[in-house]
């Protein structure tokens, strides 16, 4: 407590004081991003968050340091960090024999403990390189304070940021263990706890920042906590001043620019592109206006009292199913009550993410083709042939929100949602759409494959093209694969070869990058089903990943409305050869888990928890943790333990990684249920790996619970 005490005895002017300084707090903000890919100001962090959901990409070069890294502000009070750094002087020899600068790799964690008031000051503790190698290792305690256009900074360092050493550890008060601290640059991986706060001196960090009258133009000045005298590899700089200056010029909401002149003898550059996951409203959209409810079509106005018969009528099949096709849907089966005023259609689409303004979209089409005694259209909303929920609409309802007379709040009081498969009881009546199956479906774009962070190569990539195809043979049963087409690779210089004393399941992937430039990427054929209103279950078979084929299958148990689901899956697969054809090699594996999913009620947050056994047939637990954002984008980390010990595992000692995943609509002119996957990890290794397989059925239920559609909802009429 005495250290955060005296950060607000330094900071807490009183209530007269802030008054004056802090006339509105919201407006300005001082949150550029420093050397290290962290908000700060250049070599030193500061208390202040990027703004919730934002992803910054940056680059920074300060003699002999190149850093590349990827900022995460994952929740208000959590920054996170992933960070690339070369060492222009230190070379290292790859497998292949090929010289390359050496590279660290490191993880940041910054937690915000007050924010910023009239009274206190924003303070945030913070860890540099938590669980890599321990190179750049180091913690802080900061402290930041806006006065009008100014924003000023103090703080402690500890470890890298600490070597300056002006004052004595104040944790060694409360114990000895504190005075040391350990020198270590394992394998990485490892949280190294018994160095966090250690060391016998610690530094002060100080610097200060103002908003100039340029717009987009901020001037920077810090007390450097490092002394460059010990650093890693022995890589020691001259120091001619402990003061560092430098400026940051936003260029756009997405570009930061900055320089300064670091160590008093050093110039840095850095640049940052930004962008806002929580907040970002994309591309303008030119998808074609919504349908106006007109009323019953006059081609069965006069069938209004046998709504069964025109509804069986191939001609009117044909024309409705025509219609939401044109709209981006696709027609299974219509279905009436026994009175025949309560119409349920079963349709599929892949346009809108958007749930609500896709039920939207669909019922108004519905609306103007039905019969005139059909009074309530329910929509059974269908993803690869199996139920996921239902939304009814009252037609009266549609036609006055057409009209201006109804809002979406009034048609959200009226309506109903509810569970796949309920209400079916009363569906006496059905009618299949007789041009539903089977369909084909096939798209081509442009790809890029990386492969970062490899010894012999810093950055390898390819780019391809790539084909995917997809047949629907019947509801719920197809026939899926893609194909990837080299245009150009760099994959001949990555010579990486394993050194696992575990079956190599994923160590091989220099192998796989190499000889397969030309490749099929999956082919696999499913069954999806329904036992019942809250069970699913799926059985597959081919080619499900570039380095595995088999058979299998798993079933999902999700109670409507509901926050937890839990579901189970069981495969038999066999290697892959490196061409990434036809042929197998000989390894086989049987692999499995039983999973269980949370949906936490903030932020969005979701939480899954997998045991079982994976690839290399080692056993254990994966934690998986992500968050939706309003846009459609998606952040995540997993983390996996299993009875593999750090030793045998190797480099990274346990697998982990994150992820991120980007609505294609964001960048396009028309919407789109597409979406851009990236996943990275420290290191391809054997221990904690799954099968990854296409169509898993958490994915297709997930967005069909009555709270997103409440969310979602204002956009039912656009």
């Amino acid at each position: 407590m005495a250290i955060p005490l005296a950060l607000t005895l330094v900071f807490g002017h009183g209530e007269e004081a802030c008054a004056q300084g802090v006339p509105d707090l919201a407006p300005v903000r001082f949150d550029t991003m420093g050397d290290y890919g962290t908000v700060g100001l250049m070599q030193m962090p500061t208390a202040r968050m990027a703004p919730d959901g934002q992803l910054s990409l940056g680059f920074s070069r300060v003699a002999p340091y190149n850093r590349f890294s990827v900022n995460m502000q994952a929740l208000p009070w959590l920054e996170t960090a992933l960070r690339y750094t070369t060492i222009d002087t230190v070379m290292t020899v790859g497998t292949a024999g090929v010289q390359n600068k050496y590279q660290d790799r490191a993880f940041d964690v910054k937690l915000r403990l007050v924010e910023e008031s009239r009274t206190l000051p924003e303070v945030a503790l913070g860890f540099r390189d938590i669980g890599g190698t321990g190179l750049f290792s180091g913690e802080y305690l900061v402290a930041n304070r806006r006065y009008y256009d100014w924003d000023f900074m103090v703080g402690i360092g500890w470890g890298y940021l600490g070597s300056r050493g002006q004052m004595r550890n104040p944790m060694r008060l409360l114990s000895s263990t504190f005075d040391t601290r350990k020198q270590n640059t394992g394998s990485g991986g490892t949280l190294q706890a018994g160095n966090y706060f250690s060391g016998e001196y610690v530094s002060v960090l100080a610097g200060v920042s103002y908003r100039t009258p340029i717009a987009g133009l901020t001037l920077k000045a810090e007390l450097d906590g490092n002394n460059y005298q010990q650093e890693p590899l022995g890589q020691n700089q001259a120091v001619r001043s402990p003061i560092n200056v430098g400026a940051t010029y936003k260029i756009n909401d997405w570009v930061d620019l900055s320089l300064a002149v670091e160590r008093g003898n050093t110039a840095m550059f850095q640049m940052v592109l930004k962008e806002n996951l929580k907040s970002s409203p994309g591309f303008p959209k030119h998808d074609p206006p919504p349908p106006e409810v007109r009323g019953a079509a006059p081609q069965v106005r006069a069938h209004s009292s046998r709504a069964a018969d025109a509804l069986a009528a191939e001609k009117y099949q044909e024309r409705l199913s025509g219609k939401l096709d044109a709209a981006g849907f696709k027609l299974d089966t219509l279905s009436l009550d026994e009175s025949g005023r309560r119409l349920t259609a079963y349709v599929s689409q892949n346009t809108w993410r958007n749930p609500a303004r896709a039920a939207g979209r669909a019922a108004r089409i519905i609306a103007n083709e039905v019969p005139t005694a059909v009074d309530k259209i329910t929509l059974a909303n269908l993803e690869e042939g199996v139920e996921t929920h239902r939304l009814s609409l009252y037609r009266r309802d549609l036609e006055n929100a057409s009209l201006g007379l109804a809002s979406s709040e009034e048609l959200w009081a009226r309506a109903g949602s509810g569970a796949p498969l309920s209400g079916q009881d009363a569906e006496t009546r059905k009618a299949s759409n007789p041009g539903r199956y089977p369909a084909f479906d096939w798209s081509w774009a442009p790809a890029l494959r990386q492969h970062i962070g490899g010894y012999d190569a810093a950055y390898a990539y390819q780019i391809y093209l790539g084909i995917g195809a997809e047949l629907q043979l019947a509801r719920g049963l197809s026939l899926s694969g893609s194909l990837s087409l080299n245009v150009h690779d760099t994959f001949s210089q990555f010579q990486q070869r394993s050194d696992s004393v575990l079956p190599h399941v994923r160590s091989d992937i220099a192998q796989y990058l190499r000889e397969g430039p030309n490749s099929l990427s999956r082919l696999q054929a499913d069954y999806i089903t329904q036992f019942g209103p809250d069970w699913y279950g799926k059985v597959s078979g081919g080619i499900f990943e570039d380095m595995f084929a088999g058979y299998g299958g798993e079933a999902l148990y999700r109670p409507y409305g509901r926050r937890w689901a839990i579901g189970a899956n069981l495969y038999h697969v066999r290697q892959r050869d490196y061409d990434q054809r036809f042929s197998l090699r000989d390894y086989t594996a049987t692999t499995g888990h039983v999973d269980v999913h949370y949906r936490l009620p903030f932020y969005q947050l979701q939480t899954t928890v997998s045991a079982g056994q994976y690839l290399a047939g080692d056993r254990g637990m994966t934690l998986e943790i992500s968050r939706h954002f309003e846009s459609g984008a998606r952040i995540g980390v997993w983390a996996t333990r299993t009875n593999v010990s750090a030793q045998q595992f190797g480099e990274g000692s346990f697998d982990k990684g994150i992820y991120i995943s980007f609505p294609l609509d964001q960048v396009s002119l028309f919407s789109s249920r597409g979406m851009l996957n990236f996943s990275w990890r420290p290191i391809s290794r054997d221990g904690g790996q799954k099968l990854i397989t296409g169509k898993p059925l958490a994915g297709l239920v997930h967005g069909s619970d009555p709270d997103t559609l409440a969310r979602d909802w204002p956009s039912l009429l656009r």
